[in-house]
Formats: structure tokens, sequence, C-alpha cells
């Protein structure tokens, strides 16, 4: 889906967004009651995913904690805003398992096609790298891979 998104994008000239997901480590509470927490945690997250995505959007699973979600016809700025509101959503949901409350935040990295990179493999780089970011402020945090600049000749 991303190799089409590139190709699609740079034909019609227009922007998408790549997010690079991490759930955040988990809490003591999710700890204690082992992995039928976690699966509950997961399960919390891919309906969030699924909620706050469009028909045009694309979710996945890449590993045990790790996600990605490709937004369609969005830029940078659009991305953030709509990934800081999913933060926070996350932050603030409710996931009971018998009777704990299991908690859970992501950290998030948003690289944009062509702004911050404009291939496959560097923008996957990108929002790994903006991940790496997010995790290095402690964790439910939202960033930005760099936009390229190109330099002119004068």
């Amino acid at each position: 889906q991303l190799r089409r998104e590139l190709d699609l994008s740079a034909r019609e000239h227009r922007e998408f967004a790549l997010v690079s997901i991490a759930i955040d480590p988990f809490s003591e509470a999710v700890l204690a009651v082992g992995a039928a927490a976690r699966t509950r945690v997961l399960e919390s997250l891919a309906a969030l995913l699924r909620t706050n995505t469009r028909a045009m959007d694309a979710s996945c699973r890449l590993g045990e904690d790790r996600f990605a979600l490709l937004l369609s016809g969005v830029g940078l700025a659009t991305a953030h805003s709509r990934m800081e509101g999913l933060r926070r959503q996350c932050a603030k949901h409710i996931v009971v398992l018998e009777g704990r409350d299991l908690g859970f935040t992501v950290s998030m990295g948003v690289a944009s096609f062509p702004h911050t990179s404009n291939t496959e493999d560097d923008l996957q780089g990108a929002a790994d790298q903006a991940l790496s970011e997010a995790k290095k402020r402690g964790g439910n945090h939202v960033a930005l891979a760099s936009i390229r600049f190109k330099s002119g000749s004068s």
C-alpha cells in the first residue's frame, strides 16, 4: 500500500503521511496481569486506530508493540494534529481487565511525502527516526520528521 500511495501521490502531486507508532512501556498493572492484559491493550489501540482513520487510510501491525499508519492525501501539519488527538485519546482511554485499569500511552513519529522524504525507504526511516525522538522525550509524544530543504545554486 505504501508503494501504491507513493506512485499515486507522485503522479498527482499530492502529499500523504506515514506514522510509526509504538506502545510505550506497559504499566505495572499490565505487567502484573500478563499476556491477557497486553492483548487487551493491543485490541484497544486497534479499535482507536480504526475509529480515527478514514476508509482511504491504512493501518497495520509491524511487531509486538509497533504499528504503522498511512494517511492518504494528508500533509505533515494535519497528520501531526490528527495524531496528537489520537495520542491524547490513548492516554485517556479506559482499559479494564480483572478490575484493574490497564491504561496505556503511545509514542508516534510522523513523516510525509514529499516534504520529509520522497522514497519508500527514506520515508519509513524518517518516520522511525521521529518515533525514536518521541521515545527519547519520555514517551507519550508525537514527533515530526525533519523537513528536507533543497539547496539551490546561485
